[in-house]
């Protein structure tokens, strides 16, 4: 009995330390998943940011010639675009936490607890390794 006794301890032991490594292993994996989700949409974010400033950069040149134009100098002109992005800067400046702080916490928590084929695929794997034990 007391050897029959130990198996069970022994099994118990060894099923815990499966577990325990399956658990890791999801977890390491989940990690991966959600790592390259950041990094791809970091990236496409950080390319539509670029080709945003440089037309932003183009458009502003132009109005602040097409100004200086009108106004008769060109240093007009940029003058008035330069006080625009100035009082733009100060609206962000009070009201900008407001105003950001709700969609990228939104953005963030929907990237991070989105559930895709491979979580299903890791849970069923995990669940046929307890059973097949």
């Amino acid at each position: 009995m007391e050897n029959h006794l130990g198996d069970h301890f022994d099994n118990l032991s060894q099923d815990t330390k499966d577990v325990i490594k399956n658990s890791i292993e999801f977890y390491r994996l989940d990690l991966f998943k959600k790592s390259a989700l950041s990094i791809v949409s970091g990236g496409r974010f950080v390319l539509k940011v670029g080709i945003l400033i440089l037309v932003l950069f183009f458009v502003s040149l132009g109005f602040a010639f097409l100004i200086g134009d009108k106004l008769g100098s060109v240093s007009y002109g940029f003058f008035i675009v330069g006080g625009f992005y100035g009082i733009i800067l100060i609206i962000v400046s009070i009201f900008g936490k407001k105003l950001l702080e709700k969609p990228v916490f939104s953005f963030l928590n929907s990237l991070l607890s989105s559930g895709t084929d491979l979580d299903e695929e890791l849970k069923k794997e995990f669940e046929e390794t307890e059973t097949s034990d």
